[in-house]
This record gives C-alpha cells, structure tokens and sequence, in this order.
C-alpha cells in the first residue's frame, strides 16, 4: 500500500478524515472510546491550532483517504500537560525534558493498516526541522504503543497517572539534538 503524508489545517474533509480515523484508532482495546475524536477536534481547533510550532499531519492513501494522523505543538508553562509533568518531575529533569520541547499531542493510526510504518513516518515527519531540544508524549501504560516510542528512541521519563486513580502513562521523551 503507497501512502503520503501531508500538512493540512485543521478544518475541511481531510481534517474530517483525520478526525475518523482517530476514532476508529480510540474506540479500539485499550481505549475502547470511539467518541474520544470529538473532544480532540474541539482541543485541537479551540486551543491547540494557536499554540506556537503547531503541525497538524495525515497520512493518505491516494490524495483523499486518510489512514492516520499526528499532531503537535512547543510544549510552554501554563499549558496543562506540560505542568502537570512538570510537578510530576525532579527540577533538573523538568528543565532538561520540558525546557525546551516539543509535545507529540495525539497520533493514530486507521487500526487495518498498523504496523506499516505509517505511525512512524508520521513522527519522523512531524519531528522534521523542529528546533526543539526534546520531543515528550505521554501513552497509557497498557497500550502497545510506548513500543513504537521506543523502537525510535524515545525513553520513558516518568509513569504518572494525569488524574487520581487514573489510569498510569508513561511520559516519554527523545532528545532532537
């Protein structure tokens, strides 16, 4: 299967592609949340489209069908992932880790066509040119995913849940340079 993988804006039918195939990615085991992509549409157009270095990236098969999807942004203090791992970290890694990253905020992957390589080009594209010192995302511990992280260098920094009694992710990060 040949696939591409683009730029868009986060509005129109390929941002709607992007946003369905979230949903098909979340609603599968361990998420199991198929209506988890309309709170990432409203995140991403309401907050995060403005956010400094925003990229917004789908993968297509064709110039039209999207299967898969990645987005991210310059993670700052005062935003709430960032602070939340922060709090979590020791000072020094805090500085070393968030200083100066870029967050890795959603990637998903139509669940027919994973383990292609399309999650992968997807980062490695999204991660291309960013003048960033890191890259850090967080992945449920339970998902099989923090092995695609780490098949491309990324390490777990921490395991925290983001909510009390939550469910525990692994906060991981690579360094860019």
């Amino acid at each position: 299967m040949d696939w591409s993988i683009r730029s868009i804006p986060a509005h129109g039918p390929l941002f709607e592609g992007a946003i369905a195939v979230y949903g098909e990615a979340f609603g599968q085991p361990p998420y199991s949340d198929p209506d988890r992509g309309r709170e990432v549409r409203e995140r991403m157009r309401d907050t995060h489209a403005s956010r400094p270095g925003f990229r917004f990236l789908v993968a297509c098969v064709g110039t039209e069908r999207v299967v898969g999807m990645a987005y991210g942004y310059h993670g700052s203090f005062g935003q709430w992932w960032h602070d939340t791992v922060a709090r979590a970290l020791k000072p020094l890694e805090a500085a070393e880790w968030l200083g100066d990253s870029y967050e890795l905020v959603e990637i998903a992957v139509h669940p027919a066509v994973q383990s292609q390589g399309i999650g992968a080009g997807l980062i490695a594209k999204l991660l291309e040119g960013r003048p960033e010192a890191t890259c850090v995302l967080s992945t449920r511990t339970d998902s099989d995913a923090h092995n695609l992280y780490r098949r491309l260098g990324f390490e777990t920094i921490i395991e925290m849940p983001f909510v009390n009694g939550g469910y525990p992710f692994y906060v991981m990060g690579k360094k860019l340079r």
